[in-house]
């Protein structure tokens, strides 16, 4: 009879062991489920012997059993780290590999946690994934786009050519400068051949007053510039070059059609409207000079007219105005310096009147290309020899004959007529007075 008491009390305690506990599922960030899988985590690390250790990079699932135990069943993905396992560090000391370069894995973890007796129990599985291998991209050839091609083409070499004759010619250097290397040349099918070529030039000791084009004589100095050049060219189907356009920097200059050049001119000439007493604003009429210094100092010499527009009609200058014919044009200098740390512009600025000198020439009878006579005021001096001795009086002579008609408002005889006759001779560099001339008859 005893026996079978303990044999029935047996029984009936596996069969209430046997019987699932109820679950309850929880946040994935709750404090205890980190913990658990923080004891998961390094347990699966601490039996690792090779390799790098594993951190968590994500909780997927996470659920506790009810009761007054902590057993929890957790789903989480791990990511491989730069520790390795030999060092014993946390895993949260850890830093993640590169994605391409790590390990992932999913695991899942029942975690059976004595808070009293401060032990736990965990059985884990973990499926890892390899590093995946890279895979390799390639290029598929692009019909309509720009391909590289060889620096020595004799296409290149014959653009090249042309494209450095051209900049020579228009361009305000005073010297000649050549190519020294070709850094880039593409080229583009259509219908014919676009090119884009980058490459570099070179002053050379030829100066274009003496040379016309390059020659061999011409060779690049040491302290020469060197400036960056881009070229674009099109090649027809007959593979005749028949467009060419460059862009060259050398140091020290500015392209006149730069956004850049434009601000500057627009700073210089609002200060000098600023400055003028003038009733008018004067605009930019034509650009002399602009030259750069360190990349902030800038140098501008520019004409400027006056326009139509009133500074009592108009607070600005603006688009509409237009300059007047009928006033001189200033020539200015401006100096501006550009601070871009401060954002700010300083600028300094002088024009003065832009006159051509011109005089007026008269053609007396007798008039040849190796004497020009200009009339000037009245010169006093003698006769540059004595062979126009004779000429000068009767030049003298024809004079007094006038004077008898009457004295000139200054009661000085002859003074008109003596103004009427000085003249300036001009010979080669060689200049001369000549106060008495041949009288020629005023209708001649």
């Amino acid at each position: 009879m005893k026996l079978f008491v303990v044999v029935a009390f047996c029984c009936s305690f596996f069969s209430a062991r046997a019987t699932p506990l109820p679950f309850q599922f929880l946040d994935c960030d709750d404090p205890d489920v980190l913990e658990a899988v923080d004891t998961a985590l390094q347990k699966y690390n601490g039996d690792s012997t090779t390799g790098n250790q594993f951190a968590l990079y994500m909780v997927m699932e996470a659920k506790r059993t009810v009761g007054p135990d902590k057993q929890f069943h957790v789903k989480y993905q791990i990511r491989e780290t730069t520790c390795a396992t030999e060092e014993n560090k946390h895993w949260k000391d850890c830093d993640y590999k590169a994605s391409a370069e790590a390990k992932t894995g999913e695991c899942t973890a029942q975690v059976h946690m004595n808070n009293a007796e401060k032990t736990s129990n965990v059985s884990h599985d973990c499926k890892i994934v390899p590093v995946q291998p890279m895979i390799p991209f390639t290029q598929a050839t692009c019909v309509g786009c720009f391909h590289t091609i060889s620096n020595d083409d004799l296409q290149v070499s014959e653009i090249l050519k042309k494209a450095i004759k051209k900049f020579n010619k228009h361009s305000n250097e005073t010297v000649l400068f050549k190519l020294v290397e070709i850094i880039k040349a593409q080229r583009q099918v259509v219908a014919g051949w676009n090119y884009i070529i980058k490459y570099e030039i070179k002053e050379t000791n030829c100066s274009k007053d003496q040379f016309q084009d390059l020659t061999h004589e011409c060779k690049t100095t040491s302290e020469g510039r060197v400036g960056k050049c881009d070229t674009k060219a099109y090649e027809n189907l007959q593979a005749e070059i028949v467009d060419i356009a460059s862009q060259c920097n050398l140091p020290g200059t500015v392209l006149t059609d730069s956004a850049e050049l434009k601000e500057l001119l627009k700073v210089a000439v609002e200060k000098f409207n600023l400055e003028t007493d003038d009733d008018f604003y004067y605009q930019v009429s034509e650009i002399e000079s602009a030259t750069v210094e360190a990349g902030q100092k800038y140098n501008l010499v520019f004409l400027v007219q006056k326009t139509n527009c009133a500074k009592k009609d108009f607070e600005t200058l603006n688009e509409d105005c237009e300059a007047r014919t009928d006033s001189l044009p200033l020539r200015c200098q401006a100096q501006i310096y550009v601070v871009p740390l401060e954002k700010k512009i300083i600028s300094q600025v002088n024009c003065s009147e832009h006159q051509i000198m011109t005089a007026l020439v008269r053609r007396p009878p007798g008039f040849t290309p190796l004497r020009n006579f200009v009339d000037l005021p009245q010169v006093d001096g003698t006769p540059a020899s004595n062979t126009n001795e004779g000429e000068s009086q009767r030049a003298g002579e024809e004079i007094r004959q006038d004077d008898r008609q009457g004295p000139d408002s200054e009661g000085e005889p002859g003074h008109k007529h003596r103004h009427k006759h000085s003249v300036l001779g001009n010979l080669g560099n060689q200049f001369w007075t000549c106060p008495f001339l041949p009288a020629f008859p005023e209708n001649s």
